[in-house]
Order: structure tokens, then C-alpha cells, then sequence
């Protein structure tokens, strides 16, 4: 057997069996981040997320200060998905050694400033030689004990909400990909790239969300909306359900897909590194939720609804299913 037939969750599964308990770790692995309580007034949350030139960003495509910066956004975007304040972030980096100083102080200039955006700070790491660019974040945050939001929530009857609009950053991949010159260009194809370069987690918002206490279950937006509704599913034990009429497609797809022939939709569903929050809630309390600051200003959006039984699903308007071309991200698939 090898780690292709089991995909990136089911090793994930056979780590979690193979690691031991302990009385500090009140959230461990099978989340967003973990949550530790070591004594203090709040619990700490940590998460790492990893990237590696030419798996998950190309530099050809990238600038190094805008591969700092979404590299920082994956694992800040997991702090947001926990409710959580960031408070400092380590960065191991791996460059070749013929690199140019002035790169590898973008690359790192580009972490800072977003680590910075939300409040937090570069408080160390570590530097090695590499053949590839390597980025590695370790995250920590803070949250009230109580307050961490988890994907195992999820009651049937509540409804799946979406921060801010989806599918920009798989419209710049497709795009990217495709033969030509300046497929990204133009004003119209702007909102894509911006997106996709300049990833915004919603630390915010997801500060906001858990201390309202009106929210359930919470995920971040990585893997593409269905994967990750799928993964609140297995975790809260309830059948998800999208209703792709009522995604929040991102500016600029339209134009992207038209240009391409590809599918604004799919990559909305599918696509992955949104870097939005999925919640779930009781429908009576959205107003609610609305009404605060930071969700209001970027925005939320009823995308589904959780029922009883199990797995994922996205639903057409007439109610049939939608057949994806693929599940979301996967490390190994």
C-alpha cells in the first residue's frame, strides 16, 4: 500500500491513532489548529501549514513577497477558522543557496506584513539550504476556553453560511495554466489574480463569530467548499448539503471562465484556497450574526444546510447532484 491509495486524510487518520493523549490538549488533531490548555487565562491554539515550490506555488507565477504572504494567510486562515487572536508566528524557510538576498527579504518581507495585518508577529524560525523554496508556518493564537470554534458541531436543521465569494483563486490557477500570453491581464481578470496573490484570512470575522456564541461548528476554506463541508460532515456526524444556486461566486470568475471555457461554478464548489470560513448556525440567529462589524464587512452568505446521515453534497436547483470533477485538494491523490 502506498500513501496515494490511502490519500492525504487517511494518513492523517493514522497519525492520529498513532499519537498519545494528554490532559493539555483539550483540541487535537482532526481540526483546524490544535488547542492547548497550559495554564493561563486563554487557551493557545497552534497550527503549521507548509508550502513547497512547484506543488503549491510557482515563481513564475508569484511574486517572493506575495508567496511570504499567502504562505502566512494558510496557517492564519486556520487561527480565524478557530475564533481565535493570532499572537506570534514562526516561519521555517528553505531557499537554495544561489538565491539573491534581495529575494529572500521579499519572500520574508511578504510574511511579515501579513502576519502583521491581523495583529500578530514574526517571533522566529529557522533558515536551511534547499533545492526548492520551502515555507513552513508555525501559527499560535489565543481564544477563551469555550469560545474555539470546532467542525464537530454541526446539528441537522441548522444552515451553512460562507463568508465573502468564492472561486477566485482556482480561476487565476486555471488561467495560469492555460498557453498565452497575459491570460491575467486586463482589468476585468484583476479581482482573480488579487485574490489568489493576496489572500485575506478572516481573522476578524472569526474572532467576531466564536465570541458571539451563536455559531456551532466552523472550517476554514482550503481544501474547496464541498471537501470542506465534508469535513464538518465526518466530524459533527450530520449529512452537509450545498446549494450551489445560493454560492457567492468572486468577482472576476465570470470573465476568467468565458475567456478559458471553464466553470465559475466548479471552481467555487471545488476549487480550494479561498481561504473563507464555512459556519454552521441555527437560521433564526443570522441576523444576529449579521449585525456585528466584522462579519458584516465582508460579508455572509447561506450556502446550505446540514441534515441527518452522512457525507457531502452539492445540489443543482432541481435538486440533483453535482458531479464535481474532483474532491478538493489532496496532498497525495
Amino acid at each position: 500500500m502506498q500513501l496515494h491509495d490511502i490519500g492525504e486524510f487517511g494518513f492523517i487518520d493514522r497519525i492520529a491513532r498513532m499519537a498519545a493523549d494528554d490532559p493539555a490538549v483539550v483540541v487535537g488533531i482532526g481540526d483546524d489548529a490544535a488547542v492547548l490548555d497550559l495554564g493561563g487565562p486563554d487557551h493557545v491554539v497552534v497550527t503549521t501549514d507548509a508550502m513547497l515550490e512547484g506543488r503549491h506555488f510557482r515563481l513564475d507565477w508569484l511574486a517572493p513577497e506575495d508567496v511570504g504572504w499567502r504562505a502566512a494567510s494558510g496557517a492564519l486562515s486556520d487561527i480565524a477558522a478557530m475564533g481565535a487572536s493570532p499572537a506570534a508566528v514562526f516561519c521555517t524557510i528553505g531557499l537554495p543557496p544561489e538565491w539573491p538576498v534581495e529575494r529572500a527579504d521579499a519572500l520574508l518581507g511578504g510574511v511579515i506584513d501579513a502576519v502583521q495585518a491581523v495583529g500578530g508577529t514574526l517571533a522566529g524560525g529557522d533558515v536551511i539550504a534547499s533545492d526548492r523554496v520551502l515555507i513552513d508556518i508555525m501559527a499560535l493564537g489565543r481564544v477563551p476556553p469555550g469560545q474555539a470554534l470546532l467542525r464537530s458541531g454541526a446539528r441537522p436543521g441548522q444552515v451553512l453560511a460562507v463568508t465573502g465569494a468564492l472561486g477566485a483563486p482556482a480561476a487565476a490557477v486555471m488561467a495560469l495554466t492555460r498557453p498565452g500570453p497575459d491570460t491575467l491581464a486586463g482589468e476585468d481578470l484583476a479581482p482573480v489574480r488579487r485574490r489568489f496573490a493576496h489572500p485575506e484570512p478572516r481573522v476578524r470575522a472569526g474572532r467576531a463569530i466564536a465570541a458571539s456564541g451563536l455559531v456551532s461548528a466552523a472550517i476554514d476554506l482550503s481544501d474547496g467548499l464541498v471537501q470542506d463541508a465534508g469535513h464538518i460532515a465526518e466530524r459533527s456526524g450530520v449529512r452537509t448539503v450545498i446549494e450551489a444556486g445560493r454560492v457567492p461566486i468572486a468577482a472576476g470568475c465570470a470573465q476568467v471562465a468565458e475567456r478559458i471555457g471553464g466553470d465559475a461554478l466548479t471552481w467555487a464548489l471545488a476549487g480550494g484556497e479561498d481561504f473563507e470560513l464555512l459556519i454552521a448556525l441555527d437560521e433564526a440567529d443570522l441576523q444576529a450574526l449579521l449585525a456585528l462589524e466584522a462579519v458584516a464587512e465582508v460579508g455572509l452568505t447561506v450556502v446550505g444546510r446540514v441534515e441527518e446521515g452522512a457525507g457531502s453534497v452539492a445540489l443543482d436547483e432541481d435538486g440533483r447532484a453535482i458531479d464535481l470533477p474532483r474532491g478538493g485538494w489532496d496532498h497525495f491523490a
